[in-house]
C-alpha cells in the first residue's frame, strides 16, 4: 500500500509540474509536441518512484541483517 502511495504521489507531482510548464510555455507562445513531452515525463517518473522504494528496500535490508 505504501508504493501505490507513493506512485500516486509521484504521479501527482509530475502532472503539476507539467500543468505549470505548459502554462509558461503557452504564455510566451512555445509549442511543446506531445510524444516528447510524455516520455520524459514518465521515464522522469519512474526515475523518482525507483529511488524512493529503492532507500525503502535498502533499509528494510538492514533491518533484517542486524
Amino acid at each position: 500500500m505504501k508504493n501505490l502511495l507513493k506512485g500516486v504521489a509521484v504521479m501527482v507531482v509530475i502532472i503539476i509540474v507539467l500543468m505549470v510548464i505548459h502554462v509558461l510555455c503557452n504564455m510566451n507562445g512555445i509549442e511543446l509536441d506531445p510524444v516528447p513531452t510524455g516520455t520524459v515525463s514518465a521515464v522522469g517518473a519512474m526515475l523518482i518512484y525507483q529511488g524512493l522504494t529503492k532507500n525503502e528496500e535498502n533499509k528494510d535490508d538492514q533491518g533484517e541483517k542486524k
